[in-house]
């Protein structure tokens, strides 16, 4: 692509913003030095925080000046540690932070819908005027909290949001958006685990590795990219072999020894493939087998039943089982035989039994990697050598666990096949292998420190409907895309207040296009409370915004830690500056704090410290909380977990790693044959999109993904350093295949409506060789059809009207497949109707 001299100079201004100052600012809205004065700083000052743009909070510094009498950001650099450096890092979205502060899409003041909902049409109101309005609203429901649902995302306090409404409410109803995140990563592991694990849960090895393999996950460019990265960076210093699968190319692919380039949702196929092989060839670890998992224990053959569990006398609560001793060829408990057989098949007592290794070997043998081949195009000579490449530098070899796990309808199986492969290499708890977290601390709950009255919650939750109804095994605190079916079926009740907290409720599920709609009807949905710092597709619908700060810009009540590092870093969270001029908004805390006292749960005179908060739970934690707030952060534990139980018994049957989870053979014994995520044993379990057949000319797959300066806070969309990055990335638009392109006659350029099962979004053609065929891939998120949400608001002042745009560059920015995708059909209802976003076909049409 050839650039003129002007736009070098341009891409070169974009590319120092990501690394050091962000030089994308709109100048006007600069703060201008007073007459008479410099306009050089006159101080500056060094605040600690942790930034939560994609959620993680890494620690970081906020250089603070004075200009003019104004506060302005001067740099932002990531915290760090003396000694233990390598597990700090932050990436280039902190670099934003000075433009966040002025973006035009902020919201100044507390407001109340004038308009019809949708309309985004509001007045301004003062901060008395709208607590007494919410107030008023949720004493409506006391009697009846289960019709208050909350949905708390993003934030220093979105968990603080999520227990004040359950424990001093009383609703049952207080959620996430992890349905339409990592839940299917959560729940496929579940069976091995007997709990859910998330992308949290482990830590890759990656510095101490010999070779990984990814699938699905991009640490190089994902959502929560900083931690990982630095790891990441330090295995590929080490000479790590590097492997990956994926649907388009990217950074990660660049820096891969291999890369592969497979049809959407087809992983499975790979990795069905290659625990074929570890089995058939017998490529596993048989003494960890032995010793951590359930592999050698008997069950009938033609049931599946394990053929007796006993009470186990090692493990409390745990049972043990009957496998056949190789030491003298008889059956023994596990906790009495000598060497448990791994590999036995006869009879016991005249019925035909063996072990939950063979169950899977046979459940397995079909899928060759010449199966695989006609699948995903993978040769099959590769998959097998990636096989004994796998075997050979075990443990120190593993595949990636990965993060976001909502794409597709197998993405459950995938996760668990994948673990299943990493725990035959014995590559699970050790080093060079995924190991666990150090771990983090408990802090005491600044509901119970401030003494806020408690009740407990009661009444019939949305969850539990639906459990009634047969939508089961769902993810504790994660069903967002419930809520968002019981609004639009209007089941099992209307909902009285609906409480939103920095989560974009509308443009997150699946099927934002008819919740919507449906967020219209007040019979539905009575009221409608939004907080959030930035408008959005959310706040059209509200009745009532309340503006809360950027994280840099309060002191928050509640200390953190850092989520994804293999060391426990304990954070907390510091103001770095005040809100700009004619921006009244409040923390979340206060607000909650107001609400309770206007409740009568804390006295109307009670003050609230947010610093003394902080000090009291780290006091209790025994940590010193004087060095905490001088530094910004705490080291707790700074060595990972190599165990392959993480260190004490599991949550399962038995206490082991289960290959064959002894509950859901009892639960889903029904399941064993059929191609479904429920299958107790691996199987292949095609994606949705490909169970209609072939891909017409026109028909693709639409495939989100993050890019370094993306994120999931919908602000990010706003910030001109993100969307400059986008378009000298040529990544401002939809990636499809030179070949596809020929045949539909498009160019690189062109404007396309992609149709998909529940409505369609304009979106701009980069004709590339960097991604599947089958595939269309942009970067998460993009406008709306002004036809469903309206890409301005009208707001009436005390001075005027103010209109504030949404969305000034239109669809360019890429695609949310939340407004194409249909709730009722891509979603796994066998997993908590979790959401399946990348997984249905769309129609392609030049413009």
């Amino acid at each position: 692509m050839r650039i003129t001299r002007r736009e070098a100079l341009k891409l070169a201004a974009v590319a120092a913003a990501s690394s050091a100052l962000p030089l994308s600012i709109p100048r006007r809205r600069l703060p201008r030095a007073r007459a008479g004065s410099s306009a050089a700083p006159t101080s500056i000052r060094v605040a600690n925080t942790a930034c939560i743009i994609c959620g993680q909070r890494c620690p970081i510094r906020i250089y603070v000046a004075e200009v003019g009498g104004e506060q302005v950001v001067a740099k932002v650099v990531y915290n760090t540690d003396p000694e233990y450096d390598r597990y700090f890092a932050a990436c280039g979205r902190p670099q934003a932070i000075p433009e966040l502060r002025f973006l035009p899409q902020r919201i100044r003041r507390p407001l109340l819908r004038v308009g019809a909902r949708g309309e985004g049409r509001f007045r301004e109101i003062s901060w008395e005027e709208a607590l007494n309005i919410l107030a008023e609203k949720l004493k409506k429901y006391l009697d009846e909290p289960w019709r208050i649902v909350v949905l708390s995302h993003q934030g220093f306090e979105g968990g603080l949001v999520r227990s004040f409404f359950e424990s001093v409410l009383g609703t049952p109803n207080t959620t996430q958006h992890c349905d339409t995140c990592h839940t299917g990563c959560d729940i496929g592991r579940k069976p091995i685990f007997g709990a859910y694990k998330g992308p949290s849960a482990f830590m890759p090895d990656y510095a101490n590795a010999k070779l990984a393999v990814f699938m699905g996950r991009n640490p190089a460019g994902g959502i929560v990219a900083s931690a990982w990265t630095k790891m990441f960076t330090e295995g590929r210093a080490n000479k790590m072999k590097l492997v990956v699968f994926d649907v388009r190319e990217s950074r990660l692919t660049e820096l891969a020894d291999e890369y592969y380039i497979i049809p959407p949702g087809t992983d499975l196929a790979v990795s069905l493939a290659l625990l074929n092989i570890i089995l058939s060839e017998r490529l596993y670890n048989k003494d960890y087998l032995v010793k951590w998992t359930n592999a050698p224990m008997l069950v009938y053959a033609d049931t599946m039943e394990p053929v007796k569990l006993a009470p186990n006398p090692l493990m409390k609560g745990k049972k043990t089982y009957l496998v056949y001793d190789e030491a003298d060829g008889k059956f023994r408990l596990k906790t009495e035989a000598l060497s448990p057989a791994l590999e036995y098949e006869g009879t016991y007592q005249g019925r035909p039994v063996k072990t939950v290794l063979l169950a899977i070997r046979d459940a397995v043998k079909n899928y060759t990697p010449e199966w695989a081949e006609k699948i995903t195009g993978v040769p099959a000579n590769a998959i097998r050598r990636l096989a004994h490449e796998l075997a050979d530098a075990a443990p120190k070899a593993f595949i990636d666990h990965g993060y976001k796990g909502t794409r597709y309808y197998n993405e459950g199986m995938l996760n668990r096949v994948n673990m299943l492969i990493n725990i035959m290499l014995g590559s699970l708890g050790a080093k060079g292998g995924i190991a666990y977290p150090a771990g983090k601390p408990h802090f005491k709950s600044p509901i119970d420190i401030l003494g806020i009255a408690k009740t407990k919650p009661r009444g019939t939750s949305i969850p539990g409907y639906w459990a009634s109804q047969g939508v089961e095994n769902i993810r504790p605190g994660c069903w967002s895309m419930l809520v968002a079916r019981s609004i639009i079926e209007g089941k099992p009740y209307p909902i009285g207040v609906l409480f939103i907290h920095l989560e974009n409720f509308v443009s997150h599920v699946l099927g934002g296009r008819k919740l919507a709609e449906a967020l219209k009807d007040e019979n539905r949905v009575e009221f409608i409370v939004v907080l959030d710092t930035v408008f959005n597709e959310t706040t059209m619908y509200a009745d009532l915004v309340l503006p809360v700060p950027f994280f840099f810009e309060y002191e928050p009540i509640t200390l953190n830690y850092a989520k994804k590092s293999y060391v426990s870093v304990v954070v907390d969270p510091q103001k770095a500056l005040d809100p700009p001029r004619g921006v009244d908004a409040r923390p979340t805390w206060w607000i909650l704090v107001e609400i309770a006292k206007r409740l009568g749960k804390l006295p109307p005179g009670a003050s609230v410290d947010p610093i003394a908060v902080k000090r009291k739970q780290a006091e209790e934690a025994g940590i010193n909380y004087a060095e905490l707030r001088r530094k910004g952060y705490a080291l707790l534990w700074t060595k990972p977990k190599y165990h392959p139980w993480g260190g004490k018994p599991l949550p399962t049957t038995t206490g082991e790693l289960e290959l064959v989870n002894v509950e859901w053979l009892a639960k889903y014994r029904s399941y064993i044959g059929k191609e479904s995520p429920l299958n107790p044993l691996p199987c292949w379990v095609p994606p949705l999109w490909m169970r209609k057949g072939g891909l017409a000319d026109n028909e693709f797959v639409v495939v989100e993904f993050q890019d370094p300066l993306t994120a999931i806070n919908n602000f990010m969309r706003f910030a001109r350093l993100v969307s400059d990055s986008l378009k000298w990335g040529r990544l401002y638009g939809v990636q499809m295949h030179p070949s596809r392109a020929r045949r539909l006659g498009l160019r690189d350029g062109d404007l396309v409506r992609l149709v998909g099962p529940n409505g369609e979004v304009t979106a701009r053609v980069i004709v590339t060789e960097k991604v599947h065929p089958m595939v269309l891939a942009a970067p998460h998120a993009t406008a709306l059809d002004e036809r469903v949400v309206p890409n301005k608001v009208v707001v009436e002042t005390s001075s005027g009207t103010l209109t504030v745009k949404l969305f000034g560059d239109g669809g360019g920015y890429g695609v949310n497949n939340n407004f194409l995708g249909d709730p009722m059909v891509s979603v796994v209802p066998e997993e908590g109707y979790r959401a399946a976003q990348h997984d249905f076909v769309v129609r392609v049409e030049k413009l």
